[in-house]
């Protein structure tokens, strides 16, 4: 990832040991903050499960 600004990062999906896959997605916003997006995958297409404005983020 190197040379990627926290802008260019979409998102990640993962699967946990039970249950379906699941996504995170951070999209930007036009004030300069981020919408996180969660959803889960149900077999045919990813279902939201929450949404939250986020006013900063970091690389850890």
């Amino acid at each position: 990832m190197s040379g990627m600004s926290i802008a260019d990062a979409k998102g990640l999906v993962y699967e946990p040991v039970r249950g379906p896959k699941r996504k995170i997605e951070f999209e930007p916003q036009s004030n300069g903050g981020f919408e996180r997006v969660e959803a889960v995958w149900n077999g045919c297409q990813w279902r939201v499960t929450g949404r939250e404005v986020v006013t900063t983020m970091r690389r850890i």
